[in-house]
């Protein structure tokens, strides 16, 4: 619990951290798209993947970046052993502040359990990137 509670420490650590070199796209719609495809991976159970394929979203360096992948494999096989083998994604809500901000919610299903995921976004210069990602085990904050 401790190691999981780390990995995500680290990832919202990470990803708060600004760069200039995110790539974004015009539309919440179009962010929506990648943000379901990356879903799709994780919930295949290859979560570097599914957070490979959106990274030039991120608003982070690469070396951050690949540093909060390796700490996020690390809590597949937590999730793995305690929850079950991976069994997809599902989207739960996307929730807009004002024109400029959007939170993208997903589960990723397991045998036994979930776990939530957030993806942060900011309508800038660049069109919408990803600010932020969290995840945790806590499905009751979403009812």
């Amino acid at each position: 619990m401790k190691l999981l509670s780390r990995v995500i420490t680290t990832i919202a650590l990470l990803l708060a951290a600004a760069s200039a070199s995110a790539q974004g796209v015009p539309t919440i719609e179009d962010l929506k798209k990648a943000t379901d495809a990356a879903m799709e991976t994780v919930g295949r159970g290859d979560l570097a993947g599914g957070l490979k394929s959106i990274q030039p979203l991120f608003v982070v360096s690469s070396a951050e970046f690949e540093s909060m992948v390796g700490q996020a494999n690390l809590a597949l096989p937590v999730w793995t052993t305690r929850f079950g083998a991976s069994r997809g994604h599902e989207f739960i809500e996307e929730k807009r502040v004002g024109s400029s901000l959007v939170r993208l919610t997903y589960i990723h299903k397991f045998d036994m359990h979930a776990t939530r995921w957030h993806f942060y976004s900011y309508r800038g210069k660049n069109g919408w990137t990803i600010s932020a990602l969290t995840f945790d085990d806590k499905l009751q904050v979403l009812y």
